[in-house]
């Protein structure tokens, strides 16, 4: 079992974004920012490390089927500010079961699940935009206990890897250090053996279709999020014009650097 502070056995995607480099030579801070999966596995000493964190908000994309089929088991002595954002049915493929529908068609294979993944990502900005605006707005919060977020859905890869990959590009981190962020959800959860577990949950035969199809709607992509964000360059100009359009200017941006970056 891993005791790391930050790392969860019952959330194995759950961590510390940090160490990455930003601006002026400077790097993100360990134990601000966190991502994760759903919480609702965590083991006793899971819960114990959460409390230690003191994480003070925390952002919750999933859906409210989602929230009601795997909610978070939080410590009782902790109580973080909690806020959802739901971007159904924009972004259906990647919240739970949004995929059971496609998957169970004949004729629905891997070129299909990755052209449906490659098209939800290019939805992912305007959809996530409210939650790209909240996250801003609080990790440049001066209260450095308010300012203490955790952003997750139910895999961790997808909604929060997009809503994370948008802080990192604010306190500019290099678009290759922030792919490689977003990529460690794939080491942390395989996604094959993500894709047989969802098939056994929902009781779907497993067969070398469904397992392929599912594998890319599971998998960590570095050409979905490059979707995303050639969308966001498209629709608003750059990628800094998109974060302007989330409420980031001048004096948010550094007050956001000024509390994440070392």
């Amino acid at each position: 079992m891993n005791t790391s502070p930050d790392r969860l056995e019952g959330a194995p995607n759950f961590r510390s974004v940090a160490a990455l480099p930003a601006a002026d030579g400077l790097h993100v801070q360990p134990l601000k920012l966190f991502r994760s999966d759903a919480l609702h596995k965590l083991t006793p000493a899971d819960v114990d490390r959460l409390a230690a964190l003191r994480i003070g908000t925390v952002l919750d994309l999933r859906r409210e089927d989602e929230r009601n089929w795997a909610p978070s088991r939080w410590p009782e002595q902790i109580q973080p500010v909690i806020r959802f954002f739901d971007a159904s049915p924009e972004l259906e493929v990647v919240q739970a079961g949004g995929w059971r529908n496609a998957i169970e068609q004949p004729d629905f294979d891997v070129t299909q699940s990755r052209a449906w993944m490659t098209e939800t990502y290019a939805r992912m900005p305007r959809a996530l935009a409210p939650a790209v605006r909240d996250a801003l707005m609080t990790l440049s919060n001066p209260d450095p206990d308010a300012a203490r977020m955790l952003v997750h859905c139910t895999a961790g890869k997808d909604r929060t890897g997009f809503v994370c990959a948008m802080v990192l590009a604010a306190l500019e981190v290099p678009q290759e250090a922030i792919l490689e962020d977003y990529l460690e959800s794939s080491r942390r959860k395989p996604p094959e053996a993500l894709a047989r577990s969802l098939l056994d949950y929902h009781r779907i035969p497993i067969d070398t279709r469904t397992l392929r199809a599912l594998t890319q709607i599971a998998a960590v992509r570095e050409d979905y999020l490059a979707t995303a964000l050639t969308t966001a360059r498209e629709q608003f100009g750059s990628v800094n014009a998109y974060l302007a359009y989330c409420g980031l200017d001048a004096n948010r941006r550094t007050a956001l650097q000024h509390a994440l970056l070392a």
